[in-house]
């Protein structure tokens, strides 16, 4: 029987018409790009490697991504997780084996801060797992993805090529669902390789909560009874929502705010109802506020750990009510008793208490943060006071800096007397506290914001761990500012064990000229000794691509007065 024609006198139609087309394969390496770039994810930051290879040649098929090669894989984390906390999601390529052994310290950091990142490993090919092959990381080697599996929230092998952009699409959605964190993908380079045809998929990715109205009912009209209360930020209430959400409920109930170290500038410190950081390196209006019994505590966004209470401290505890906001169940009364809990994102739930409130009186109007001895920052001793740096800073840099702080002496000092406004002008890795966390979060940050002026406030040997990513600076026009406090020694640690132990071995070492390390990889290097050289400085520092490094000489004898590390620490030590 021959075919039916259904074309019309006079039309021509060839044999093929109805057939259809067979897509092209493709290489699954281009598939996982392509994928990434369909999810929003153009940036990557990792050294390349044999194993890992595939994706780098198929990133030159991309023309929107944008690739870092750093100098250690660790440092690619970091400097994801400041491009992430910016609002965009990047990826993180390692090789096999150490590509991912050294990427670990900053997977946990991302997965203890909450920041979403997608790791891509490399590893060896199939035929190979289980016969020792260099480098090899499968279950029957090395292990990687138990590896990771603590310190994300998904991992898996890539084993089948045809699931490749299926697997890439649920990491992505796992990343920023809930709280939000790192995953990683192992991908043997045979799968990379192969091509197969690609399948269309769905990208969309949401997080919805069922919301309980009768404890936000009682929530609302807690607050409004509330004589007294307390609204205490953590790093949780990040999403712009939340932080816009936050200050019209403290304005509408002119109820004083105090931040955790982590949540420092998701309420203005300059705003009259700011109480400022409570927590380590935190203020006295806060510590005062909370010691004179609130009657209401307001906990939005807090994992309410040992650096956002003062190492547990047990005043933060309300006469009447405490309310907790949470995206984690599991972090609801956890470490203090919770009388109403609310399991969800911030910017979620603030909606429904904020429309049950009516605007309070006005009460307030002079800036109520009280600093640790302000007279600190004034103070030009021929050495420089590591509180007189950071206000210097402050003074010479503009209002839109975004300002991170590595781990050490100077960390407490910067939360301390940094006046932060805008919600992402202050980052730091507090969560696992990893000495290079906060240089590394410059780099990205900058990267992810490059109009907007950075500054690294760092110390003398935490830049000497990841100091030589001042040379990814410079490959790649990232003008970072690392202003590093050089006293030439590890202070913290020494004088925690001064205070801890009655004694301390020397933890000083050679003075190193920083500035001229800068020169030698072609940056800017200045040694500021006073407070006349930072009035030196001129505009490039500020509004180069050539990074910049300011060798700040502090005192080394000074070290901040309230530390409750230190006092938690000396709780299990015996000083006989």
């Amino acid at each position: 029987m021959s075919p039916v024609s259904t074309a019309k006198p006079g039309s021509s139609v060839s044999p093929s018409s109805h057939l259809r087309v067979a897509p092209t394969a493709r290489r699954v390496a281009n598939i996982i790009v392509d994928t990434l770039r369909e999810l929003g994810v153009t940036n990557y930051f990792g050294i390349p490697g044999g194993a890992i290879s595939p994706i780098y040649d198929a990133l030159i098929d991309s023309p929107a991504a944008r690739v870092i090669h750093n100098r250690h894989e660790t440092a690619s984390l970091f400097m994801a997780a400041g491009c992430s906390l910016m609002g965009k999601l990047p990826c993180v390529l390692v090789t096999s084996g150490p590509g991912l052994t050294n990427a670990i310290t900053g997977l946990a950091s991302a997965f203890a801060d909450g920041v979403p990142i997608v790791v891509i490993g490399g590893e060896v090919a199939r035929k190979n797992f289980g016969r020792g092959a260099l480098q090899e990381g499968s279950k029957y080697e090395l292990d990687l993805q138990g590896m990771v599996r603590s310190v994300t929230k998904y991992q898996a092998t890539i084993l089948n090529p045809r699931s490749a952009s299926a697997v890439v699409r649920r990491a992505v959605g796992t990343a920023l669902s809930g709280r939000r964190g790192p995953v990683f993908l192992s991908l043997p380079i045979d799968v990379a390789c192969e091509s197969v045809v690609p399948s269309v998929s769905s990208s969309n990715v949401s997080t919805t909560f069922v919301l309980d109205e009768g404890v936000i009912d009682r929530a609302a009209k807690t607050l409004m009874a509330s004589r007294k209360g307390l609204i205490l930020v953590g790093s949780g209430a990040r999403h712009p929502m939340a932080v816009t959400q936050i200050r019209i409920l403290a304005e509408m109930l002119q109820m004083p705010v105090a931040t955790t170290p982590k949540g420092k500038g998701l309420f203005p410190e300059r705003n009259p109802l700011s109480l400022g950081v409570f927590g380590y390196g935190g203020h006295l209006s806060a510590n005062k506020y909370i010691q004179d019994n609130p009657d209401v505590i307001f906990a939005i966004g807090c994992g309410l750990g040992e650096t956002s209470t003062n190492s547990w401290n047990p005043t933060l505890q309300p006469t009447g009510t405490f309310i907790q906001i949470d995206i984690d169940g599991s972090q609801i009364g956890k470490n203090y008793h919770v009388d109403l809990g609310l399991v969800g994102a911030a910017h979620q739930v603030l909606p429904g208490i904020i429309s049950r409130l009516r605007s309070r009186p006005y009460g307030h109007s002079e800036p109520r943060i009280v600093y640790h001895a302000p007279e600190d920052a004034a103070d030009d001793r021929p050495v420089l006071h590591p509180a007189r740096v950071v206000s210097l800073i402050q003074k010479y840099f503009p209002a839109d800096t975004i300002f991170t702080s590595d781990i050490g002496e100077h960390l407490m000092f910067a939360l301390h007397y940094l006046k932060v406004d805008l919600p992402d002008g202050f980052l730091a890795g507090m969560g696992l506290g990893s000495m290079g966390s906060g240089i590394g979060m410059a780099v990205g940050a900058k990267y992810a914001a490059p109009d907007r002026p950075v500054v690294s406030i760092c110390g003398d040997y935490g830049f000497q761990m990841f100091g030589m990513e001042l040379n990814t600076c410079v490959q790649y026009d990232i003008g970072v500012v690392f202003a590093i406090l050089n006293d030439g020694r590890m202070r913290m640690v020494e004088a925690g064990f001064e205070r801890v132990y009655g004694r301390a071995l020397s933890a000083d070492g050679p003075a190193v000229d920083f500035a001229a390390l800068a020169r030698a990889h072609g940056a800017h290097g200045v040694v500021i000794r006073t407070a006349e050289d930072f009035a030196k400085l001129g505009p490039e520092v500020f509004q180069g691509v050539r990074p910049v490094v300011l060798d700040i000489r502090t005192d080394p004898g000074v070290m901040f007065a309230n530390d409750g590390r230190n006092q938690q620490l000396s709780n299990f030590v015996s000083k006989d």
